[in-house]
Order: structure tokens, then sequence, then C-alpha cells
């Protein structure tokens, strides 16, 4: 997502902006407000103390004191909000929310937190409608074109979701997200030139992507260039060695190869490398299923 002024953060990004502060420092707050008389500032900071050690019922209290003393300011209505959700008090973050957009109508960071909680409430429709609000205000601004473009993305709809990542790259052509997703919308529809040119922009961008490592194995194994493949799969496995599809993926092409060229692979290694996979995760059945075929062709 595209970085906003520090002027703008919501609660979500300000509380990473603070170090983690222990009792005292909780403690020379309280007499701090008690000697400013109620100030704003040292509340703010003692509710992104809180917020930040998930003391919600805390940073809760610090930030509505905030809103009696400035009932139209919509930040703090944003920031109440924020508590809200990590609380899993939904209903209550999008009024305050909606709160915040009476005070301010093109508030687009509170009309894209609306349509998330709509999202994790199922309510798609209604969220594609608060996606499609932001757009309207700020064309340019890729936040809201991603949240639409993931949407359509997690309900198979691709194509439309394919539209909106090609929007977000031709206003942000090094939007990593947007282009590696793009890439496996492409592989899903057999584009394979488009999706391993996706992936390879992704991977200049950031070598030790090791999802777009192994999506670009993928490439080269449904291709047939099995070669480039297993490179590709162990590239992936050196930036994340627990990577559970490429251990997958790299011990699969192995023992096609292995059933060709027998004396090309040790079987041992294959096996040992799904057992690898199961004690992460036991219930891959993807795993099971190839160790099966394995056992019975013994």
């Amino acid at each position: 997502m595209d970085k906003e002024s520090s002027e703008n953060k919501t609660a979500q990004n300000s509380c990473n902006a603070y170090p983690k502060y222990n009792k005292l420092t909780i403690a020379s707050r309280k007499k701090d407000i008690e000697k400013a008389n109620k100030s704003t500032e040292d509340y703010t900071k003692l509710g992104f103390i809180h917020l930040e050690n998930k003391n919600y019922d805390e940073a809760l209290n610090y930030f509505q004191k905030i809103a009696e003393l400035e009932p139209d300011n919509p930040k703090t209505f944003i920031n109440i909000g924020y508590i809200y959700e990590k609380m899993d008090m939904l209903d209550s973050a999008k009024k305050c929310y909606e709160k915040s957009l009476k005070l301010k109508a093109d508030n687009i960071e509170a009309i894209i937190k609306i349509g998330n909680i709509l999202e994790r409430q199922g309510d798609y429709h209604h969220a594609v409608k608060q996606y499609k609000k932001a757009i309207g205000i700020a064309s340019q601004d890729v936040e809201p074109r991603f949240c639409l473009a993931t949407l359509y993305d997690r309900h198979d709809m691709y194509d439309e979701a394919a539209d909106e990542y090609e929007n977000i790259i031709k206003i942000n052509p090094l939007h990593t997200k947007a282009l590696y997703n793009l890439g496996r919308i492409y592989f899903q529809y057999g584009n394979y030139a488009k999706a391993s040119k996706n992936f390879k922009t992704v991977l200049e961008l950031e070598p030790e992507n090791a999802d777009a490592w192994n999506d670009l194995g993928s490439v080269y194994e449904i291709t047939n260039n099995f070669s480039e493949a297993i490179s590709t799969y162990s590239r992936a496995l050196e930036v994340d060695p627990f990577h559970e599809e490429t251990n997958f993926n790299l011990a699969n092409i192995q023992y096609s190869l292995y059933l060709s060229y027998p004396q090309s692979i040790d079987l041992n290694d294959i096996i040992q490398r799904l057992n690898f996979v199961l004690v992460r995760n036991p219930d891959n059945k993807k795993v099971w299923k190839l160790l099966n075929e394995i056992d019975s062709s013994q």
C-alpha cells in the first residue's frame, strides 16, 4: 500500500512509531496529564502505548477522552474504530468510521475501513460499493483499488480483479503485490509468458520473495523446462527453506524425473523432503498422496 503522510497515519500505523514503554513511562505520562490539565497530546501518546502493548481497554479509554476534548476531529474516531476492530467489536468500529465520515465526507480512510468491515462480515456487495466510492473520490489512490482487486480475486472474479491490478500498475508500476497477484491470474489463464514476466519483475524488486520464485518455478515446470524449474524451486528454498508449496513442488518434479531416469534422483531425498513438510503440516493431502504413490510403486 502507498505510504501516507505522517499526519494522516491511523492508529494501526502510528502505534508502530512508538517504542515499547515500561510501566514507569506510563506513570510519568499520567503525571504529565495531571500537570498539563488534560493534554490531548499526552492522551494520544498513552493511548498508543497501551495499543502497542495490546491493552485495548486502556487504549480505548484514552482515545475516548480525546474525543470528548476534540469532538470534531475525524482522526480520533478512526483511531477509536481501529481499537474496536482489534477487540473484534466490528459494529462499534463501523459506527466510529461512519462518525468520522460525518465530520469529513471525503475521508478515504474511513470509507475503506467501512469496506473492510463489510467484507469481514460477508457483505461483499456493499464492500464493493465502499471501495468504488473511495476510488471515485481519489482515482489515483491505489489502496481502495487494491482492496477491490483482492476482494474480486478471493471470490474468483478474475477478470474484474485483473482489471484493477492493471489499473494499480498503471498508477504505480512498482506495486509488487499487484504485479504478483496479476501474474498468478495470468498463470491460471494459461498465459505463461505474461505470468513469467510479472514474476520476474517482482523478483527484480524483491529478490527474497519466495512466493514469486516458487510461482516462476511453476511456470517453467508447466512449460516443460524442468531444469529451470528445479533451479528456481531450489532458489525459492534458499530464501525460505520451510516454504511448504515449494518443497512439495520440488519433490513432485523430482519424482517425475525419477520415474523416467531412476539413476538420476535419490528417492530417499524425495521422501525425506515430503516428510519434512508433514512435520510442519501433517494435514497436507498432496504430500500424503505423493508419499502413498511412491510407497505403492516400490
